[in-house]
């Protein structure tokens, strides 16, 4: 919803106003006693309670009661004429003819009863020696008899105002409870700002209208949307509220708002915003301005650090009035926007300065920041690609080495089938430990090489696929491969009963170091 709070009301001058009468002359009440008893008695009479009323009756009758009573009763007929309207009659229907429609008419004579009726208190009694009222004999003024008259007043109406205050005072009561439970259940509270602003576009195109185009350019828009627009730009906001229901406001605006003289003052060096206070955007900025009432114009300036309210007027004013106060204000007041301004340059200015020193800040900054993140990314890259190369080596060794297994396993059943059967000529015995414990033994050709002895110990069941071996006595390293690697067992001297321990081969060194590539 829109804020209307925002603007400090700056009271420029007060004036008290001053009470008058119908006919615009101050009221006096100079009433001689005489005129105050007939009128105290023709509001008895009558039942009347508004004085001006009873007064301008006797005044019309010389201050004679009884005619002022009949007066009152049976008033003289206006000075137009009454027009013929067709009396419809309950026993005969609808009349063809026309007739004079008057009101009914009060005899003297029941005036006289009333106010002989009236008078059943002795001393108002007609009869009574003592009575103070007019007598019905005399038409050419009241006879007064004004012994204890007073008295009898001041008690009459000291009991009437005991009887009826406690009834007067919970009527009030009882009348603001019910109004304020009314505004606060039912109270349509302040419009939103689309609401606002379509009320604002409705009053313009109202106002043009009724009273022509020929005045200051309008803002279109709410009045916080002007009082923002006013503040962010330091310019004056001249606000006036109109009423078109009242004929002060729309004198005001066809002789003062609408003129060429306020128009080029206005357009020059103001912004004009204006609502009708008919409208609840005109109402709520009424309510914010300390209850202004149509045709009330207002001037705002940014002043202090927050808009002030530095020159109003409400009422009718000629337009040289308005001009020449409005004028008065803004000369008094420019040199505030002035320095405002001034401020803001140089606050600009400084800002603008910091900001390009900022600026550089941030891209010194941001360069240093971005070659240490290359050289991060960088070290990363290599650190990953270090990291990959030594997958794919560990891949390969892998891979290799399940190829020389499964190579291996081909070996082992290759020899396996081809494995030749014992001869007489097969004088040497050897036995091969293995390295589960288990013992296998064969005899062997003196002749026979020492590839041959690695071949067969391959063909055992529980020999590992890489293996040394090693004689006990003397205890060596029968060689894989080499010149000796074909040499028999006679020249490598092994004997007959010979142990040979099968040495499993764990590691790549030990594989290098004993080698089966010629196997």
């Amino acid at each position: 919803m829109v804020n209307y709070g925002d603007v400090n009301d700056v009271n420029t001058d007060s004036s008290t106003p001053e009470t008058i009468n119908g006919s615009g002359e101050p009221h006096q009440n100079d009433n001689n006693p005489t005129q105050d008893d007939i009128l105290s008695h023709f509001q008895e009479v009558t039942g009347k309670t508004e004085v001006e009323e009873c007064m301008r009756l006797l005044d019309e009758s010389n201050w004679n009661l009884e005619q002022a009573v009949q007066l009152s009763f049976n008033p003289l007929p206006p000075t137009p004429p009454l027009e013929t309207v067709p009396v419809q009659s309950h026993e005969e229907g609808p009349s063809s003819s026309g007739q004079l429609v008057t009101p009914p008419q009060i005899t003297d004579n029941e005036i006289r009863q009333r106010l002989i009726t009236s008078y059943s208190n002795p001393a108002l009694n007609p009869e009574n020696p003592n009575f103070i009222g007019p007598r019905m004999s005399s038409l050419s003024g009241p006879v007064i008899n004004r012994q204890n008259r007073s008295v009898v007043q001041t008690l009459y109406g000291s009991f009437w105002n005991i009887l009826w205050w406690p009834i007067n005072i919970a009527y009030k009561v009882l009348q603001t409870i019910f109004h304020f439970t009314l505004t606060l259940f039912f109270s349509p509270g302040p419009p939103t700002a689309r609401q606002a602003g379509q009320e604002v576009e409705r009053f313009i195109t109202e106002f043009d209208n009724k009273h022509g185009v020929l005045h200051p350019r309008l803002y279109h828009g709410t009045y916080r949307e002007a009082v923002s627009h006013a503040k962010r730009h330091l310019r004056f906001l001249l606000v006036y509220l109109h009423n078109e229901d009242d004929p002060t406001s729309v004198q005001f605006a066809n002789n003062v708002i609408c003129t060429n003289l306020l128009k080029s003052v206005v357009e020059d060096n103001l912004l004009f915003w204006s609502c009708s206070v008919k409208k609840r955007e005109g109402e709520c900025v009424s309510e914010s301005l300390n209850k202004a009432k149509a045709p009330f114009l207002g001037l705002l300036c940014f002043k202090e650090g927050q808009m002030r309210m530095v020159y109003k007027h409400q009422g009718f004013a000629t337009v040289e009035q308005v001009i020449s106060r409005l004028t008065t204000s803004i000369v008094e007041n420019e040199p505030h926007l002035n320095r405002q301004r001034s401020s803001r340059n140089r606050d600009r200015v400084s800002e603008s300065t910091s900001s390009q020193l900022l600026m550089q800040e941030q891209d010194a900054a941001y360069q240093e920041s971005l070659i240490r993140d290359q050289e991060r990314a960088r070290k990363k890259e290599e650190e990953e690609r270090a990291i990959r190369r030594i997958q794919e080596e560990e891949e390969r060794v892998e891979r290799e080495k399940q190829e020389k297994i499964a190579d291996r396993e081909a070996l082992r059943q290759k020899l396996k089938e081809n494995l030749p059967e014992q001869t007489k000529e097969d004088t040497l015995s050897l036995l091969f430990r293995l390295p589960n414990g288990s013992r296998v033994s064969r005899k062997f050709s003196p002749n026979t090489t020492i590839k041959e002895i690695y071949e067969f110990a391959l063909t055992c069941d529980e020999s590992p696929n890489f293996f040394t071996l090693v004689s006990n006595f003397p205890k060596r390293v029968l060689p894989v491969d080499g010149d000796a690697h074909d040499k028999t067992c006679v020249e490598m001297g092994i004997q007959n009963s010979t142990t040979l321990f099968v040495q499993e081969i764990l590691s790549e060194d030990e594989e290098s170091s004993a080698s089966e590539a010629d196997l």
